[in-house]
C-alpha cells in the first residue's frame, strides 16, 4: 500500500480494499493507511483492481508489468488481435488444454495471465481499446471453482457495468466479452476465440479503427 495515495491515511472513510478481500487480510483504521497482512493474503489481487485511488500494488503483477505486456502485444496491427485476460488457475490452463489437445482456433488471440479474474482492472480493458485492440476477452474460473473464494464474483460484478460504459465511449459492446472457462474446457476456449474472431472479421478493420 502506498500510504501517500491511501485516503484512509488522510482521515477519510474508504476501506473498499478490505470489503473486497476474501481473506480478511486487510486492516483499515481511521487516520492510517490500509495495511495488508502478508500471512493472510493469498495474492488474488482483487484489492488492487478495486482501489479507487490506485493505492495498492501486487508483487509480480503490478499495473506497470501488465500494461507493458499489453503494449508489446498490441504494438503492431492491434485492430486484428484479440487480447485475452486470463486467470492463472482456470482460463489460462484452459488455453493450455486447447493447445495440448490440438483444438484449432485462429492465431489472432494474445493472452495475458493474472492470478485471478478479480485482478482484471477496468483500466486494463480501457487501455487495450485505447491501444486499438480489435476485441478484448476477460476470462476466469466458474463461480463455484474460484480459487480465491469470492474473487470471481467481484470480477463478474465489475464487468457487468462495462457494456454501457464502452458504448458511451463509442466502442461497440460486442468487442468486449466475458467468459468463465475451466482448466478442462480447452474446447470451450477454442470455440470462444473462433466466435470472437468471427465477430472481429464481421466488424472489419476500418470500423474498429473508427
Amino acid at each position: 500500500v502506498w500510504a501517500e495515495r491511501c485516503i484512509s491515511a488522510q482521515g477519510k472513510k474508504c476501506g473498499v480494499c478490505a470489503t473486497k478481500c476474501p481473506y480478511n487480510a486487510i486492516v483499515v483504521e481511521a487516520g492510517k493507511a490500509a495495511q495488508v497482512i502478508p500471512a493472510m493474503c493469498h495474492g488474488c489481487g482483487g484489492c488492487v483492481a478495486e482501489c479507487p485511488h490506485n493505492a495498492i500494488t501486487q508483487m509480480h503483477f503490478t499495473d506497470a508489468q501488465i500494461l507493458a505486456q499489453m503494449h508489446a502485444l498490441l504494438a503492431e496491427k492491434p485492430e486484428e488481435k484479440i487480447l485475452a485476460l486470463m486467470c492463472h488457475w482456470c482460463s489460462s490452463a484452459g488455453a493450455d488444454t486447447a493447445g495440448t489437445s490440438h483444438f484449432e482456433y485462429p492465431t489472432s488471440s494474445r493472452g495475458i495471465r493474472v492470478m485471478c479474474s478479480a485482478r482484471m482492472d477496468r483500466d486494463f480493458i480501457f487501455e487495450a481499446f485505447r491501444l486499438g485492440a480489435g476485441m478484448v476477452l476477460a476470462s476466469g474460473c466458474h463461480p463455484q471453482d474460484c480459487h480465491y473464494i469470492t474473487g470471481q464474483r467481484h470480477a463478474a460484478k465489475r464487468f457487468e457495468k462495462l457494456d454501457k460504459t464502452l458504448e458511451g465511449m463509442g466502442i461497440s459492446p460486442e468487442r468486449f466479452r466475458v467468459e468463465w472457462i475451466s482448466a478442462a474446457e480447452g474446447s470451450k476456449y477454442a470455440q470462444v476465440i473462433r466466435e470472437m474472431h468471427g465477430t472481429l472479421q464481421s466488424l472489419g478493420v476500418e470500423r474498429i479503427k473508427a
